[in-house]
Parts: C-alpha cells; structure tokens; sequence
C-alpha cells in the first residue's frame, strides 16, 4: 500500500479496536519493550509496555505491525501472532512457530523515542 495510505489503514484499524506496533526493543529472541499505539476516548494513544502486558491485555480485534518498505514509498500492517511455546509466549508476524519473538523488523523503542525527543526540541534560534 502507498505510504499516503498507511494513516487511514492506521485509523480504521484503531477504530475496530486493534492494536499498531511501531517500535520493538529484542535482547535475546524475547521482545524486552514494545512501542504500541490504541484508541483511548477517539484518539490514537502510545505508550511503552512490557511482553506480559500484551500477553495478558492481547486484543481479539488484532495487533499488527507497521512495516514500511525498503525504498519508504509503501508499507503494509502485518498481522502480529502470538502463540504458546514450550516456555513461554512468542511473537510471531511471518506465520512460523519459531520459538522468538519478531515483529517484522519494526524499529527498536530505544530509536522511537530517540526521534520524538528530537521532534520535542526548543532550539535557540539564530
């Protein structure tokens, strides 16, 4: 899908109550923190939560994955799986039941919040 798309695909999966991953912090196979955004009173919400919170809180209506395109013209929200391994709970976006997490190549959290602090920036002006 065209990137001037991905806004309004965001919204109507928001709408329906899913959940967008945008950002994924991953030591070890095991997603450490995740970078979500849901609809709270009719606006999109983001905040940083753990595994177990979307263990526990996973919602019926879908959690999907931003992923852009290599050249930054397109991208696509792909559905993000969680099934029960031998020891835990695993993440999964490409259909295996490899037993580690992954999100489809979702930048880290630590990246995320590295662009918003700058986007929050007061700078002196010359």
């Amino acid at each position: 899908m065209k990137k001037s798309q991905l806004p309004e695909k965001a919204r109507e999966l928001l709408e329906q109550g899913a959940v967008i991953i945008t950002g994924a912090d991953i030591a070890g196979s095991v997603v450490e923190r995740i970078q979500v955004y849901f609809a709270d009173d009719g606006e999109a919400v983001m905040d940083v939560i753990s595994k177990d919170d979307l263990v526990q809180n996973f919602p019926d209506e879908g959690v999907y994955a931003l992923v852009t395109s290599p050249d930054g013209r397109g991208g696509e929200f792909r559905r993000v799986e969680m099934f029960e391994g031998d020891e835990d709970m695993y993440f999964r976006t490409d259909g295996t039941k490899n037993e580690c997490d992954e999100f489809a190549g979702v930048p880290t959290v630590s990246f995320m919040e590295t662009v918003e602090s700058i986007c929050s920036l007061k700078l002196k002006k010359a």
